[in-house]
């Protein structure tokens, strides 16, 4: 049930592609409720990007956290609290956690400055500023982007979630065609970076190599995305006869415009999975220190490698399930990014298992049109 008739909403997430792609669903149904109201977003960089691919956003405003500490940053934070106040927005929906003082600060400013009457949010306990208090019980206690669902609908959107559409520009879509042109017996994107923040995710790339020498070998077209900062990290699975890179050569609507067309989508627990299984593609996210009962990607089912032949998931997040795992994102604490200098979580994930959930998902894409 609707608590208002809301005309002008904020949504407030300020993220990188990964954590932005999880919220969609769950703005998708704000929009499906609220069709006739304007949707405007305050995001990063790359958030925003992505956000404006999206027909449920009518604005976005970008906010650079990293240089808030820098007089530009902070000059620029007035102007966008300034403009924000002259929106005269009527709720505003928090998809983050109330985790680290410093977040907790600059949340409870960019809600203030709203000075709209209904803020919900997730409350650990220090959510006072909220009006519609979401009871956070933790990472993992539910995925990030059934949160995010919780949040909208303390807003009057449907509990239910449905997967959203982007648009893509007819631009980009070409140049995606041009770059997987060749892929006649199905494209496999295997994406082996993980972004700045939290490296230890990353599984190894002789791992990856192993998989895309065999998926070249029945006949897949295997891709490897990524930005050019990845370049070297990835030059092992690079050389693999038969695979091709796209590292640099894509802008993120021209990924999304690849993504679209594969038959499947291996990676770390990392942005490009994420926004994989949000645009309905068949996923392998595989996890190592980080938490798939907070981090799994939408829809996606954990399974380990003795539980993977069971599931009948076209979107999986593989992990090794072992006692010390995981070791960032649990309870109320970010805990371990760096994860331990051994990571046999991830080393514990051989090759043959990825593959294995790999072939079973094209097997069960083989109908599938892309």
């Amino acid at each position: 049930m609707r608590i208002g008739r809301f005309e002008r909403m904020l949504l407030i997430k300020i993220a990188d592609l990964g954590d932005a792609a999880i919220t969609l669903p769950a703005i998708h149904s704000l929009r499906k409720a609220y069709p006739q109201a304007s949707l405007h977003v305050v995001s990063s960089p790359l958030g925003t990007e992505l956000y404006r691919l999206s027909p449920d956003i009518d604005r976005c405003f970008v906010l650079e956290k990293s240089r808030l500490k820098r007089p530009a940053g902070a000059l620029a934070l007035a102007r966008l609290l300034w403009t924000l106040r002259r929106q005269q927005y009527d709720a505003v929906a928090l998809f983050h956690h109330l985790t680290t003082n410093a977040g907790r600060s600059l949340y409870r400013l960019l809600l203030a400055a709203t000075a709209s009457p209904v803020r919900a949010g997730l409350d650990n306990g220090l959510g006072t500023f909220l009006t519609h208090r979401v009871p956070d019980r933790g990472f993992g206690a539910c995925p990030e982007w059934d949160y995010a669902r919780a949040v909208v609908e303390a807003l009057g959107a449907s509990p239910q979630l449905e997967r959203p559409r982007l648009r893509v520009p007819e631009a980009a879509f070409r140049r995606a065609q041009e770059l997987v042109s060749d892929a006649r017996d199905g494209l496999v994107v295997i994406h082996p970076g993980v972004g700045p923040f939290a490296p230890a995710r990353r599984w190894p790339v002789e791992s990856f190599t192993t998989v895309a020498r065999e998926l070249t070998r029945q006949g897949y077209q295997v891709v490897v995305t990524g930005t050019v900062n990845e370049e070297p990290e990835a030059r092992p699975l690079l050389r693999t006869p038969g695979v091709t890179s796209l590292i640099g050569r894509t802008d993120l609507a021209t990924l999304v415009a690849v993504l679209q067309q594969a038959k499947l989508v291996i990676g770390n627990d990392s942005g490009v999975t994420h926004l994989a299984a949000v645009l309905g593609r068949p996923t392998v996210a595989i996890f190592g220190p980080s938490n798939p009962d907070a981090w799994r990607p939408f829809e996606a089912e954990i399974v380990t490698p003795e539980t993977l032949t069971t599931t009948r998931a076209s979107v999986l997040a593989l992990t090794a399930a072992l006692p010390c795992a995981p070791c960032c994102y649990v309870g109320f604490r970010v805990g371990r990014p760096q994860g331990c200098s051994t990571r046999t979580c991830l080393i514990d994930l051989h090759p043959d298992v990825v593959l294995r959930a790999a072939l079973q998902l094209l097997e069960g894409d083989r109908d599938s049109s892309w």
